[in-house]
């Protein structure tokens, strides 16, 4: 069934890409008031909204060719099947050589070869923590940020020993977060506020992946905390105005004063 779904996208890609090649492999020519008798323009001049529908339906082209692949690896080759992805392989060489003319600089193949490294580094586990969650924001641009995207980022959290490499993780998996890194998050910020408030970082980041909890007891009472007692006014203010209390007006150096006599 899931090989049928992947078909059935497949070939609804193959049809969005068959009528944009029909709306502009043939331009309309038509007579505008503001030029000359006898001249004339073209529909498909270059604009780049287009090429940038184009790289998306490359991108998607592409995913969808990859799982495809897997899938015929597990069952019998069917005939007719083959003869669509072959006419629709012939889509996507049409598709091509559409973009070659309207991209003679090759600036779709240029940003598809960028989009194609910045995923390959965020799965890369040799890349530094920094490197590999800052690809999560173009790869979120071109919906390229897929299940195994979020799960390398997930690994990411879990295994960083230091809280800084677990923030740049949640950076990159804002409106990803799942009920076990949000539990995790709860108890890192618990952790980090009892040692003294050492990664502002990182409880930025925990505020805004704890939000979508609340109303919630425990949350509410760890933010509460924060409010009122972070050393940094910018962390403060964000954990108030999360639980609906006024921001603070505190100097930050008072606040810093209070961690270290707290400590």
């Amino acid at each position: 069934m899931k090989f049928i779904s992947i078909l059935a996208l497949l070939l609804s890609f193959g049809a969005i890409g068959t009528i944009l090649y029909q709306d502009f492999a043939k331009p309309e020519i038509a007579m505008t008031p503001d030029r000359q008798d006898g001249e004339t323009y073209s529909k498909a001049e270059p604009e780049t909204n287009v090429k940038d529908e184009l790289l998306r339906i490359k991108l998607r082209l592409s995913a969808l060719e990859k799982a495809i692949d897997n899938k015929t690896r597990e069952i019998e080759p069917i005939p007719q099947i083959q003869e669509e992805v072959a006419e629709l392989s012939n889509l996507q060489n049409d598709l091509v050589e559409y973009a070659l003319n309207i991209d003679p600089l090759d600036v779709i193949g240029a940003q598809e070869r960028e989009i194609e490294e910045a995923y390959n580094t965020l799965l890369d586990e040799s890349k530094s923590a920094g490197l590999r969650a800052r690809q999560a924001v173009l790869l979120k641009r071109y919906n390229m940020f897929d299940e195994e995207a979020v799960q390398a980022m997930t690994d990411l959290f879990h295994n960083s020993e230091q809280l800084n490499g677990k923030a740049l993780a949640l950076a990159a998996l804002k409106g990803y977060e799942t009920k076990e890194i949000q539990d995790s998050v709860l108890e890192s910020l618990s952790l980090d506020v009892a040692n003294g408030y050492k990664s502002a970082r990182f409880r930025y980041f925990g505020i805004e992946a704890l939000e979508p909890l609340l109303p919630n007891s425990e949350v509410e009472a760890m933010l509460n905390q924060i409010a009122e007692n972070d050393p940094e006014i910018k962390i403060a203010n964000r954990a108030a105005k999360t639980v609906g209390l006024p921001a603070s007006q505190n100097d930050k150096n008072k606040r810093k004063d209070r961690a270290r006599d707290d400590g």
